[in-house]
């Protein structure tokens, strides 16, 4: 007898292209795991329909795979990341697969105590309580482990296949050409600012600089950079296959999005990620992931002419421990 799963999807109405690496590699695993079942897949960024939650309820597992969708206070259907009510309780056992926290959430404010309680049931409901969740990094267990849920840190799904062999096949010297990108959604003065500096040592440090854009803003952000000699920038599409096609020529990636820097490790290419969040901050701090904070921008000069290899640590053993629940 065949199985189904049910898969929550992320990918799914986003414009974010962060969320289809994050989901190749989700489907890459599951599909591992379970090589003759079928499969289906819901959004995360809409609501749960009847169908789905039908389907959800006669499905062997139900997994859900993503980065920044949990959060400790309820913000209601439009404004979550995983559009999740109290009415979609009726939904039971979704296991996470390198799943994150939102963001540093530590308000002890009595006003946000309904919110937070709120939300606790709701991922007590809906959440698996029999399997071991799989979470991106050490502050997401914490987290959820606060809540009354157990999980593993395994690190990003999109980490699961970067192995020693991989990694140290990666170049050690600059190549000549570099991928960049910003991020659409991060425009104070600060970080545009950041992305004008990177941009600009970039093109003093390579002899090509390409930018992948991931967002219709993109283009808008970095035009509002005036950044001398932008000519010479070339775009990439806005697909994943465009990026794909780039990383399959010697080059560096070094830029804010951190799943783009993922999938050019991935690639086996040399990859820097500039720090805007609590993401790559906690997965580097767990596996030795290569980042520098945007506001040391300065010290990307280091990682371009320093003949280094890239070291990491990724939780094998955790990931193993985790994938052996369903066998």
């Amino acid at each position: 007898m065949y199985k189904t799963i049910m898969m929550f999807d992320t990918s799914i109405v986003s414009e974010n292209l962060g969320d289809f690496i994050i989901m190749d590699s989700v489907k890459r695993q599951l599909r591992t795991l379970f090589p003759d079942s079928f499969f289906m897949s819901t959004a995360t960024h809409d609501t749960i329909g009847k169908e789905a939650k039908a389907w959800q309820k006669h499905a062997e597992f139900s997994f859900i795979g993503g980065t920044n969708l949990l959060t400790d206070r309820y913000r209601g259907l439009k404004r979550a990341q995983w559009k999740l009510g109290l009415s979609d309780t009726s939904v039971k056992g979704v296991i996470g697969i390198g799943v994150g926290w939102k963001s540093y959430e530590e308000s002890n404010r009595i006003r946000d105590f309904p919110m937070k309680l709120a939300q606790k049931i709701i991922y007590k409901n809906v959440l698996s309580n029999k399997y071991l969740h799989s979470v991106r990094d050490s502050y997401t267990q914490k987290k959820l482990k606060g809540m009354g849920i157990e999980s593993i840190n395994t690190s990003c799904v999109t980490m699961w296949d970067l192995t020693p062999n991989l990694i140290n096949k990666i170049p050690t010297k600059k190549a000549d050409t570099v991928v960049t990108t910003i991020t659409n959604y991060w425009k104070s003065p600060n970080y545009l600012m950041a992305y004008k500096k990177l941009i600009e040592i970039l093109l003093d440090n390579y002899d090509k600089v390409k930018l992948w854009i991931q967002a219709s803003e993109d283009i808008e952000i970095f035009n509002s950079l005036e950044v001398k000699g932008a000519s010479r920038v070339e775009f990439i599409s806005p697909s994943l296959k465009a990026y794909d096609d780039a990383l399959s020529n010697s080059v560096d990636y070094i830029g804010t999005r951190l799943h783009a820097g993922i999938r050019a490790l991935q690639h086996g290419r040399r990859a820097l990620i500039i720090e805007l969040d609590n993401r790559a901050r906690e997965i580097a701090r767990d596996t030795n992931l290569p980042t520098v904070d945007y506001r040391n921008v300065d010290d990307v000069v280091k990682f371009i002419v320093d003949e280094k290899k890239i070291k990491l640590d990724i939780p094998f053993d955790q990931i193993k421990r985790w994938k052996e629940q369903f066998k």
